[in-house]
């Protein structure tokens, strides 16, 4: 997250798969697949950036095995056009293979990420 909030593209292209997956909630209008870690910086910058830029904070982490865990995210939103104020508040489960994150699913609730990461809520 770091890497992302200071816009380091290459640090944060290093630490994930050459593989990676992005999945959204399908409830979100943003619930298409994207594969390609470049693709996914792209298409997550893209989403960011539509909003005035203000810091990921990772909320919680929950150990969900050997290769993934589920996170809240939390960020102060500003629409740049709008002028609209909102707090996005999402649950991402992170699996990682190689020790490189591998895909992100994205989820509007815990109870979701938590069932899609094969834990009980």
């Amino acid at each position: 997250m770091e890497a992302f909030n200071r816009r380091d593209r290459e640090t944060w292209l290093a630490l994930h798969d050459p593989d990676l997956e992005f999945r959204a909630d399908p409830e979100w209008p943003e619930s298409e697949t994207v594969a390609g870690r470049e693709r996914v910086w792209t298409f997550i910058l893209g989403l960011a950036d539509a909003w005035e830029q203000d810091a990921f904070e990772m909320v919680e982490v929950i150990d969900a095995g050997e290769d993934k865990f589920v996170a809240e995210f939390r960020r102060p939103t500003r629409g740049r056009t709008s002028g609209l104020s909102d707090v996005l508040d999402y649950w991402c489960v992170n699996s990682f293979r190689h020790g490189k994150l591998r895909r992100y699913e994205w989820y509007s609730s815990r109870a979701k990420a938590l069932e899609a990461a094969g834990l009980s809520g």
